[in-house]
């Protein structure tokens, strides 16, 4: 099983975002070793709670937000070593912190290095400084200039970063500058996602009352459809449907997301999944901080659940295993005739056992999962 931990301050709140998170400016957070000691008091709750957090090894940890590079290392590397007296943790456990790049420097890295996180991921999402103004990013060019730089020093071996397309005033080529850079970087894992409109977003109500533009879907289209043939030519696995990464490279804890496994969820605004019961905490900190074990809590639905989550893999499945393990007979009839009327289509390859997507079913993705649910 794993843990995600959510820490929710940024230097300020993107328009797009629709995660928790709260634009707090370049300071630290005044409450952070109380946001950190609460933590712990929640872990402890639902581990009194939790059959599946008494008996599992854990071997993921993900320290998402939020960006949880602006918080000091130190806090993570006692969090951390506190888990490891609490919970059995793998020694090779995958321990992942995202970052943003105003954030990062080589000491920053060595430090997060030494506090044990072993693999990083940055939110870039564009160099481009006009789009990063569109998305209402807070811009540091020196630090984004320097990227690459620290990246070759870095003692985290793993490294990946988020790339997002379809930004209105960008081009496609605009983007292809993006890609090809980074590509260069020979890095471990990229992310590569298309700009939407989340309901409650400052970006949605904007487009909505006509102030900016909806992003731009036919270019959106265009490197969607291009991406799998150039990344393979580059060398990664396209394994989800925004996922690249080198062989074997995969990020483990998410692919617990997609592939139904527990977890526990830590933080203001934190999902988790134990003893297949999925909650919810609430989504601001002061409530959380006075409050850190209440929760929305509902039962898991298996196939609703392997429906959407497990079928947006786009590497070969043996959905075998989790029919047997999640679902019953009557559950899993219907959906292996709909999966034979994909592949009498060419959507997919099926042989009874091992399920894989063909890279044609990707634009009506969304409509073929609904069918199966």
């Amino acid at each position: 099983m794993g843990i995600y931990v959510h820490y929710p301050y940024c230097y300020q709140k993107c328009d797009y975002c629709d995660f928790y998170s709260e634009g707090i400016g370049a300071s630290p957070s005044s409450n952070e070793s109380l946001l950190f000691d609460t933590y712990k008091k929640e872990f402890l709750h639902r581990r009194n709670e939790s059959n599946q957090l008494q008996s599992n090894k854990v071997d993921t940890i993900f320290f998402g937000g939020g960006t949880p590079s602006k918080a000091s290392p130190k806090h993570w590397k006692t969090l951390i070593e506190w888990f490891k007296n609490e919970i059995d943790i793998d020694a090779n456990a995958e321990i992942s912190l995202e970052a943003n790049p105003e954030d990062l420097s080589s000491e920053m890295l060595d430090a997060l290095y030494d506090a044990g996180i072993n693999r990083l991921n940055v939110g870039v999402q564009t160099q481009n400084e006009t789009g990063l103004q569109f998305l209402g990013r807070y811009v540091d060019r020196e630090k984004y200039s320097k990227l690459k730089e620290i990246f070759y020093h870095s003692p985290i071996g793993r490294l990946g970063i988020d790339l997002m397309y379809g930004i209105p005033s960008l081009t496609k080529a605009d983007f292809e500058k993006d890609l090809d850079y980074f590509l260069s970087f020979g890095l471990s894992h990229l992310s590569l996602y298309s700009l939407t409109m989340e309901k409650g977003t400052s970006y949605s109500r904007k487009v909505k009352d006509k102030l900016l533009p909806p992003p731009d879907e036919e270019i959106q289209r265009e490197i969607l459809e291009s991406l799998p043939q150039k990344m393979k030519e580059n060398g990664y696995v396209w394994y989800e449907v925004s996922n690249y990464c080198k062989p074997d490279q995969f990020s483990r804890h998410n692919l617990r997301y997609w592939m139904n496994e527990p977890y526990i969820g830590l933080g203001p605004g934190a999902h988790g999944f134990l003893d297949g019961f999925r909650y919810g905490n609430a989504r601001n900190t002061g409530s959380y901080l006075k409050s850190p074990t209440s929760a929305r809590k509902e039962q898991s639905t298996p196939l609703t659940e392997i429906a959407i989550s497990l079928f947006r893999l786009f590497v070969p499945i043996d959905l075998d295993s989790f029919f047997q393990m999640y679902l019953t007979k009557n559950d899993w009839e219907p959906m292996v005739r709909k999966i034979e009327s994909f592949q009498n289509l060419g959507l997919c390859d099926w042989d009874g056992t091992r399920f894989q997507w063909k890279s044609s079913a990707l634009l009506q993705l969304d409509d073929l999962i609904f069918q199966l649910v």
